[in-house]
Formats: C-alpha cells, sequence, structure tokens
C-alpha cells in the first residue's frame, strides 16, 4: 500500500491494491465509505472503486450485488457522523463479533490538459467548452460564498493556518499546479476530519479503520489516481492506535514532478517511497 502514496496510478491499481489489504488482514466481515465530488467526471472514479474493490471485497446487499456506503457531494467533504453510519450498516451480528474493516476512501479531484509548456491543472473540456474541474475548489480560492466553499474554507483553515492563502501566493504555489495542490490538500484535510470522527466514538465490535486521501485525475483518456497517505486506525482495543503515513497537509510544501508523464508529489513528511 506504500508504493502507491504520492505517484499517480491507475484507478484499478489501487481498488486491487485494497482489495489484496483485505485479504491479507483476514478481515471476516468488509465495509466501505467512498466520498467523491458530486461532479460527473468523478463517475469513473466511483465505478472503479465499485469494480475493482466493492464488488470483491464487500459483502451482498442484494444477490450478487455489492455496494459501498457513498457520500457525493460538492468538494468531496467528509460529512460527520458518516463513518458511524457506515460502521452501523456493516457490522456483524455474530457472537463474538469478527475483526471488521472498514475502508474510508476519499476522493477530491482535479483535471489536466496537456499545453505546450506542460501539464496545466484545473480545466476540464466537456460538451461545448472548457469549465473549472473541481469547480468547487476552484470556488473556494475565488471566494465564492455558497454553503459548500463555507465548509471547504474552514476545513483549510484547520489548525489556524491559511491554506487558501498559501495556494494565492505564486511565490509558494506556481499558478499551473494551484488546482491540483488544492485538491491534494483539501482530501488530506477531509481525511483528517474522517480521522477525529473515528476516534470520537468507540465501533460495537472489533474494527480496524483504513482511511485513504486520493485525488483522482480527471484526463481527456482514462482518469489516474494519486495516493496522498494512508492513515490505520486501530480500535480492536480499548482506545484507538492510529498511524499516517503520507503527504502532509502544506500545499506550500509540495514538490510537483512529471516523469515521463507520470505525476509525483513529495514533501518533507513524504519524500518518497525510498526515503520514507
Amino acid at each position: 500500500m506504500y508504493d502507491l502514496i504520492g505517484t499517480e496510478r491507475e484507478l484499478s491499481q489501487v481498488g486491487w491494491a485494497l482489495r489484496e489489504f483485505a485479504r491479507q488482514l483476514g478481515a471476516t466481515v468488509v465495509g466501505a465509505l467512498h466520498v467523491t465530488c458530486s461532479d460527473e467526471a468523478e463517475w469513473e472514479c466511483g465505478e472503479a472503486f465499485q469494480r475493482w474493490f466493492a464488488a470483491g471485497a464487500l459483502p451482498e446487499l442484494k444477490p450478487a450485488s455489492r455496494a459501498p456506503l457513498r457520500s457525493i457531494n460538492l468538494g468531496a467533504r467528509y460529512e460527520w457522523g458518516s463513518i458511524r453510519t457506515a460502521d452501523e450498516h456493516f457490522r456483524s451480528a455474530e457472537s463474538p463479533a469478527p475483526l471488521k474493516l472498514m475502508v474510508v476512501k476519499i476522493n477530491a479531484h482535479v483535471a489536466v490538459r496537456t499545453s505546450a509548456q506542460g501539464p496545466e491543472y484545473g480545466w476540464l473540456h466537456r460538451y461545448h467548452g472548457d469549465s473549472a474541474c473541481c469547480g468547487s475548489l476552484a470556488a473556494l480560492l475565488q471566494g465564492v460564498r455558497l454553503p459548500a466553499t463555507r465548509e471547504l474554507a474552514e476545513a483549510f483553515a484547520a489548525d489556524g493556518k491559511n491554506r487558501v492563502a498559501v495556494l494565492r501566493d505564486t511565490s509558494r504555489v506556481a499558478v499551473e499546479h494551484r488546482a491540483l495542490l488544492a485538491a491534494l490538500t483539501n482530501a488530506r484535510l477531509q481525511a483528517q476530519r474522517a480521522v477525529l470522527d473515528i476516534r470520537e466514538q468507540r465501533p460495537e465490535t472489533p474494527t480496524v479503520f483504513l482511511v485513504l486521501p486520493c485525488v483522482t485525475i480527471n484526463r481527456p483518456g482514462p482518469d489516474g489516481e494519486l495516493v496522498v497517505g494512508q492513515c490505520g486506525v486501530d480500535w480492536t482495543g480499548p482506545a484507538p492506535e492510529i498511524k499516517y503515513r503520507g503527504l502532509g497537509d502544506d500545499p506550500g510544501a509540495y514538490h510537483v514532478r512529471h516523469d515521463q508523464g507520470r505525476l509525483t508529489i513529495t514533501d518533507d513528511q513524504w519524500p518518497g517511497i525510498a526515503g520514507g
């Protein structure tokens, strides 16, 4: 799983890795919560998670039908209490309760297009013209006041840090990377919110939570995906044990590279798998 962090992959690779992780963990019960943006460009991400992970790892909801709990909203915001609902849906009635794995996958997203100067992030050509993608994060950076952008602004100001100001500062964030780094920061912060929610209430059965912040890279061809990090919350004992590995939440600290068309992100917290 650590090999996935910081480098763009095919959508199928992430789903397969999660499925293999569930198998190796030996969890008898597996549940999942998938958080995505409302943008229609994210249908491919949702479909890939369903096909490559949910269809092979989750219990049947109906005959030959398996599905995660889904939260779809503007900006892929983690909605407080979502994990508790998911935990209730996927819990086991067996006694003694078996080990349960709950996968919480949060997908922010950004579009990319190729120009003579190199990749440009933030705009998607669809239907009859170009439009912002992710539009909700673009609205946040533009100072548009909407219920969704107010919630995003609160997340971006966590721990008293003005991350929106950092993203707007051209001396710290290149304009062509602003939308990309906003998506990375959003995924990281929404995952942090999910972890706080998990910590607040002990599940009824022994559970390991895997929280995976990701960014979908919307392309004219098949979309890609970059795993920002992974956080494990072990609630099999009297108190949660939390471990995180991956990128931090400072957009000014991210380093962007493109190697043979492959996007790679590092920072001081995650210098890459060789350094990490």
